[in-house]
């Protein structure tokens, strides 16, 4: 009689152990379900936060939204926070990433536009999400708030773009001055142009690949 009800008791003790762990362990896998997201090659695909000026915070992730496979951005400044659709895909080259560039209103993502040659960026404006410009990348002066891009909706023409007048100054290139110098007769040289200085009346553009020799062209501001 003692050995039957020491049985008893042992089983009723395996049956509650297995019944405590089944819940939890559900619970952690619809968990994990949730919140993980793979891209087309079965890569997870993280969460991105930065930290901006003017105290925002920025993140990017990805979500289902309607049945559809979305990545999003949010931006956060005290009680202000608001997300925005970014991309309507998990296709990573056409996932637009935080790089770094930061003004004090705007800020920008990269992505390579879906495995191109070039390197795209979109501008977004702090305050509505919304977007105020876009191109193939070139320079970022973040000191003077300036972004030199290839526009490719006006026949693939050089600008530099004033963040905060938005004002866009066309750069015509100097092919006079660039035969005159080896490192510039290389098909590749406008793509390293960057601006060096700026004056009130002028943009100073120089050649990555000419350096340490200088070579330095100016550009009189659009207004």
């Amino acid at each position: 009689m003692k050995n039957t009800i020491l049985i008893i008791l042992l089983l009723c003790f395996i049956s509650c152990k297995m019944d405590n762990h089944k819940p939890a362990e559900v619970r952690k896998i619809k968990k994990s379900t949730d919140t993980i997201f793979l891209n087309e090659q079965g890569d997870t695909i993280k969460t991105q936060t930065a930290y901006l000026k003017n105290n925002y915070k920025l993140i990017i992730f990805p979500a289902i939204d309607k049945n559809e496979e979305v990545i999003n951005f949010r931006l956060i400044n005290g009680k202000k926070d608001n997300t925005y659709l970014l991309v309507d895909t998990f296709i990573e080259n056409y996932r637009p990433y935080y790089e770094g560039v930061d003004f004090k209103n705007y800020f920008a993502l990269h992505s390579n536009g879906g495995g191109t040659s070039n390197f795209y960026f979109w501008l977004y404006d702090k305050e509505t999400g919304n977007e105020v410009l876009n191109g193939i990348t070139g320079d970022f002066d973040l000191k003077n708030e300036l972004i030199l891009y290839t526009d490719e909706d006006d026949e693939y023409n050089l600008f530099i773009y004033d963040v905060n007048t938005k004002i866009k100054t066309l750069i015509n290139l100097p092919y006079e001055l660039m035969d005159k110098q080896k490192c510039t007769k290389y098909n590749n040289s406008p793509k390293t142009l960057y601006i060096r200085r700026v004056t009130n009346e002028y943009y100073y553009l120089a050649f990555e690949i000419c350096k340490p020799l200088l070579v330095e062209f100016k550009v009189k501001k659009s207004k």
